[in-house]
């Protein structure tokens, strides 16, 4: 089974109300960090929806199809009262399921506006940054429970075919085939031309 997973991570109280509101439901959480299930349509259609546009400072090399509009901060900042909430955004995709050691995950971890990760920091390296400790023997992924989630949940299914729907320019499309582009060269990298 593969475990391919978005979502956002949220240190410290959160309004619950307010984060209803953005459909945002925490799945797992440990002491005061939060991990809510995302995805790049769940951004666009919010992105499309408020008033809110721009990218976060996300590195170039993460897939398009890791979330990366600004709403995700100002959603963050709803929920926490906080003009600088500690935040940070995780993508994986292993074909295993058995292991995050092997596959390909990306992360990016904030304070507000200002990313804290590296450019190619792990998952593990972006919740390290915005405070999460591992419980030994567990490593900070495992400690905050993202081992126990195989995929994102169906609620997230409407954005996509929002997104499906009102994509007339083919953004968001030409983003899921570069997604599974990459994906392929990955697994192949002899394929590459």
């Amino acid at each position: 089974m593969s475990h391919a997973i978005c979502a956002l991570v949220i240190v410290g109280n959160y309004d619950r109300d307010i984060a209803g509101k953005m459909d945002l439901r925490a799945i797992a959480s440990y002491e005061d960090v939060s991990v809510m299930p995302i995805d790049h349509y769940y951004s666009t259609f919010w992105a499309a929806d408020s008033s809110v546009g721009g990218e976060l400072d996300v590195p170039m090399h993460v897939p398009s199809t890791f979330p990366r509009d600004k709403v995700l901060l100002q959603f963050v900042r709803d929920m926490t009262g906080k003009t600088e909430p500690k935040f940070a955004i995780v993508q994986t995709e292993y074909d295993s399921g058995k292991s995050h050691h092997n596959g390909a995950q990306w992360a990016v971890a904030f304070v507000g506006a200002r990313r804290i990760s590296g450019d190619h920091a792990s998952i593990n390296e972006a919740l390290r940054a915005i405070g999460v400790g591992r419980r030994y023997p567990k490593d900070e992924f495992d400690t905050i429970g993202l081992s126990a989630f195989w995929q994102n949940p169906r609620h997230l299914e409407k954005y996509r075919a929002w997104c499906t729907e009102n994509d007339a320019q083919g953004v968001v499309q030409a983003a899921v085939v570069e997604s599974l582009s990459e994906r392929v060269h990955a697994m192949w990298p002899h394929l590459r031309t």
